[in-house]
């Protein structure tokens, strides 16, 4: 049965809406990132498969500045990386949007706004807390309900996506679907390619190359989408040599790489940053 969203709080009629991006670029890859910068290296803790040809295999993301095929040029300031934006995985979960935003209406308005870009909806509700930052849950132990809970993250310009807790923070406590988005203030009526493009930084132009320690297929990939859309200067995904519990950022000694780094893992909500160990932590050691 469909729920009536919020109504004891009106639409912002005059359009008001706190619309600041959210303030980190991606929680939900916290966990098992590695990345390289500029020679940046961003080794990305997240579960799922590679990013390594068609197929996702489990490793973790990494931004550095790797060699790729062809080798990444080391006059990381001048060059310009074309990258192609990987399809965002709106299959094997039905998305639930409740209402955490003093925006009325918003959640049944965000799930056609998700329906048109090819997610599974669910029913919009309310839902028991106030954010101004989007949260998207997913269901424990449900890989497919997982890479469209990142899928969606990303889609929102980079919002946590964290395991559903054991009482859904929903009305009536039920969620409907494999994944919950509790939409938030900054998210509330906006459009996925605003959200997307909404995180932006400035940086010395080194190279970051998404490594993928995760275990999620295709996560690094879609982490290094959205790091070119802020802005980053990106180079090809590729894979870890392990999986780790949480991202790390690695450098490398080219000049602005630590600088980027550093911005980087600001982006990500503060995750660790190190020199370039030796060997470098990835498929091909490059």
């Amino acid at each position: 049965m469909r729920l009536p969203e919020r109504t004891d709080v009106p639409a912002d009629t005059d359009g008001a809406i706190d619309t600041r991006p959210s303030g980190t670029l991606v929680n939900m890859y916290q966990r098992g990132l590695t990345a390289v910068l500029g020679c940046c290296l961003l080794i990305a803790a997240c579960s799922g498969d590679g990013d390594d040809g068609d197929a996702a295999t489990t490793t973790t993301e990494a931004i550095e500045t790797i060699a790729t095929d062809p080798p990444v040029s080391t006059e990381a300031t001048t060059t310009t990386t074309t990258t192609t934006v990987p399809a965002l995985v709106t299959e094997g979960a039905t998305v639930v949007v409740a209402n955490a935003s003093i925006v009325g209406g918003s959640a049944g308005r965000m799930t056609a706004e998700l329906e048109a870009n090819g997610f599974a909806t669910g029913d919009a509700t309310n839902a028991t807390v106030d954010l101004a930052d989007s949260i998207v849950h997913y269901v424990v132990g449900d890989a497919d309900a997982q890479a469209v809970a990142e899928s969606l993250g990303l889609a929102l310009g980079g919002v946590a996506v964290e395991e559903l807790p054991e009482d859904p923070p929903t009305e009536d406590g039920e969620v409907g679907g494999e994944v919950l988005l509790l939409l938030g203030n900054n998210q509330a009526d906006r459009t996925l390619d605003d959200l997307a493009n909404a995180v932006s930084v400035e940086t010395n132009g080194t190279t970051v190359i998404v490594a993928n320690a995760s275990g999620v297929g295709g996560s690094a990939g879609r982490m290094t989408a959205q790091l070119d859309r802020a802005g980053f200067t990106v180079g090809e995904a590729t894979n870890a040599t392990e999986q780790r519990p949480e991202s790390i950022i690695y450098y490398t000694t080219t000049e602005g790489a630590a600088d980027d780094a550093d911005t980087l893992s600001v982006a990500l909500g503060d995750i660790d940053v190190e020199a370039m160990p030796d060997p470098i932590p990835v498929e091909g050691g490059e």
